[in-house]
């Protein structure tokens, strides 16, 4: 694999935020506290109109030069908020992490250094339930081994199914060759699938999963909330 050497690229971070006054904070936290150059990272906070303290939670971070925040008047969409953050930035490489996500420090240098070999366009990471929570019979099945891209061997190529932007990165130069995210899409998970096949259509062998960029899932779930989610994610598909 060619390598880009000595690559430090400009990294911008986009994170829709809706109604997560309960985890946003820890998320912002350990964005601002990743190991890679400071100076190279700008992080997009995207508020999607929400009605509880989210927003104000996204402004106590207003003097972090690193941040931008974003105000959707109403509540649009993960594609549409996701498409904002990429036009706003001019970064070599955007990452994607959703608002109930948190991210270990090596998170955004895991991402670039796999994004450095130049086949490769795109990185989807890992998800892992939070330290210090006792495991459910549901949180086995949910972060087992041999669910999902989990199967794949370390740097193998994978297809688009596998491909989801709660815990992602790209190279901007993709959207030279593909549009962005479809706006039409405003239920679960749609956006995602469309971008990612278009995505692997252009590029279909320049995607990889990572164990190692892994974030903590805070997100309020129990197997009754997850079996409707993936009803409604199996409509939009």
């Amino acid at each position: 694999m060619d390598e880009i050497i000595n690559w430090t690229p400009q990294v911008d971070i986009i994170v829709p935020c809706y109604n997560v006054e309960r985890i946003v904070s820890k998320c912002i936290k350990s964005l601002l506290e990743q190991d890679y150059s400071k100076n190279k990272i700008n992080i997009y906070l995207v508020n999607d109109g929400s009605t509880d303290k989210t927003k104000k939670i996204l402004e106590s971070f207003a003097q972090e030069t690193q941040i931008t925040i974003i105000h959707n008047s109403n509540n649009m969409s993960q594609a549409f908020s996701r498409n904002i953050g990429i036009k706003k930035g001019d970064g070599e490489v955007i990452c994607f992490l959703d608002s109930d996500m948190v991210v270990k420090k090596d998170w955004v240098n895991i991402h670039v250094k796999i994004l450095s070999q130049k086949e490769i366009v795109g990185v989807v990471g890992d998800q892992e339930s939070p330290r210090n929570k006792k495991d459910t019979a549901f949180d086995r099945y949910l972060y087992n081994k041999r669910r999902g891209a989990r199967n794949f061997n370390k740097m193998s190529s994978i297809s688009f199914q596998y491909f989801l932007f709660s815990n992602a990165s790209l190279k901007r130069s993709v959207f030279n060759t593909v549009k962005l995210f479809d706006e039409k899409f405003i239920s679960y998970g749609g956006e995602d699938t469309d971008l990612a096949i278009r995505i692997w259509q252009k590029f279909p062998n320049s995607l990889r999963f990572s164990k190692f960029a892994v974030s903590e899932n805070h997100g309020e779930e129990n197997f009754e909330i997850f079996c409707k989610k993936m009803f409604e994610y199996g409509k939009t598909n």
